[in-house]
């Protein structure tokens, strides 16, 4: 209606063949009386993929010159900036930060609270992955470290399990920093011991159950249960609930690689809904936005992975993922 003309081409006039019908999608049928909030699409980014520096079908070797000058640069930036920030402005201090005498797989080492921990650093461009915090895991227990502290401006979906069970896999915990991708820019910013450039982060703490339909159809639910939080000066764990969170958004078929594809979208900790209401002027079901700012998904269906990927936004801005298998 509208938007839709014959294709005509000089084959079709030669030879007098009827022209093909094509949309105008520069000329949509304009539908009155609605108000779109959202378009119906989203702009998601890629995580980088690991860098094997050598060649060699090692992650992560850190033998590239230009990956050494990284490791000195960040080795000064956490010299300058030794604070990491947890929740609750709780500041975890690294003392007497300096390059190991002999290593294969660390970056660094510090003292926490008087106590040595060992710091690995991910890629420049890439995404820590499981097996460097694998290697890194396993020097630091042989060598007597109490922790290891993997910074990293990146992070796959299964180093980052493996650093949640770090202590019960290789024999030491471990706390993954994320690191702001302002430090990718090398001296162009000032880095002081105020800067907040690291932080603590969490992990998301789901339930994947099956869902109650009408038809029987197997389908399920994910349920944002909170964020969880580790503190590794003092080893306990911090609990936020997800009302708290910023946003949280459900893959319902996440593939594994590294494409996060937002099938819904969740925003519980935000004054915005009673403005949006106010300037939609319409009426709506109550029921909407209840959902809109709540912590519980949509029913929805299995896909062919049979596994879920939530993506929490943290109040620092950190993007924390968590991958489940569906039951």
């Amino acid at each position: 209606m509208g938007g839709v003309v014959p294709h005509r081409t000089l084959k079709s006039v030669t030879t007098d063949e009827p022209p093909e019908e094509v949309v105008l999608v520069d000329k949509p049928q304009e539908v009155r009386g609605i108000t779109r909030v959202a378009g119906p699409f989203t702009v998601e980014a890629t995580i980088p993929v690991p860098v094997d520096y050598e060649g060699d079908g090692v992650e992560d070797s850190g033998a590239a010159p230009d990956y050494a000058d990284f490791v000195e640069r960040m080795v000064e930036v956490l010299r300058r900036s030794p604070d990491l920030r947890l929740p609750g402005n709780v500041t975890v201090r690294l003392e007497q930060v300096r390059r190991p005498a002999r290593t294969l797989s660390l970056s660094a080492e510090a003292l926490v609270a008087g106590k040595p921990v060992a710091i690995v650093f991910g890629p420049e461009h890439g995404a820590v992955s499981e097996k460097l915090v694998f290697n890194a895991g396993s020097e630091a227990r042989a060598k007597g470290y109490t922790h290891l502290y993997v910074f990293g401006f990146a992070i796959e979906p299964n180093a980052r399990q493996l650093v949640e069970q770090a202590d019960a896999a290789v024999g030491v915990p471990a706390t993954y920093v994320q690191a702001t991708p302002d430090l990718v820019l090398g001296d162009l910013l000032k880095t002081m011991r105020s800067s907040q450039v690291f932080s603590v982060c969490g992990l998301p703490e789901v339930k994947v159950e099956r869902a109650a339909t009408p038809k029987g159809e197997p389908q399920f639910q994910v349920t944002l249960l909170g964020l969880d939080t580790f503190d590794p000066a003092t080893m306990d764990l911090d609990h936020t609930p997800g009302s708290d969170v910023p946003a949280w958004f459900l893959d319902t078929d996440y593939d594994a690689t590294r494409c996060f594809r937002v099938c819904q979208a969740f925003f519980p900790k935000t004054g915005a809904w009673d403005n949006l209401k106010r300037a939609l002027r319409a009426e709506y079901e109550e029921s909407l936005w209840e959902h809109l700012g709540g912590t519980v998904s949509a029913p929805f269906e299995a896909g062919e992975q049979r596994q879920v990927a939530v993506k929490v936004i943290d109040e620092r801005g950190n993007e924390l993922l968590v991958v489940r298998e569906l039951p």
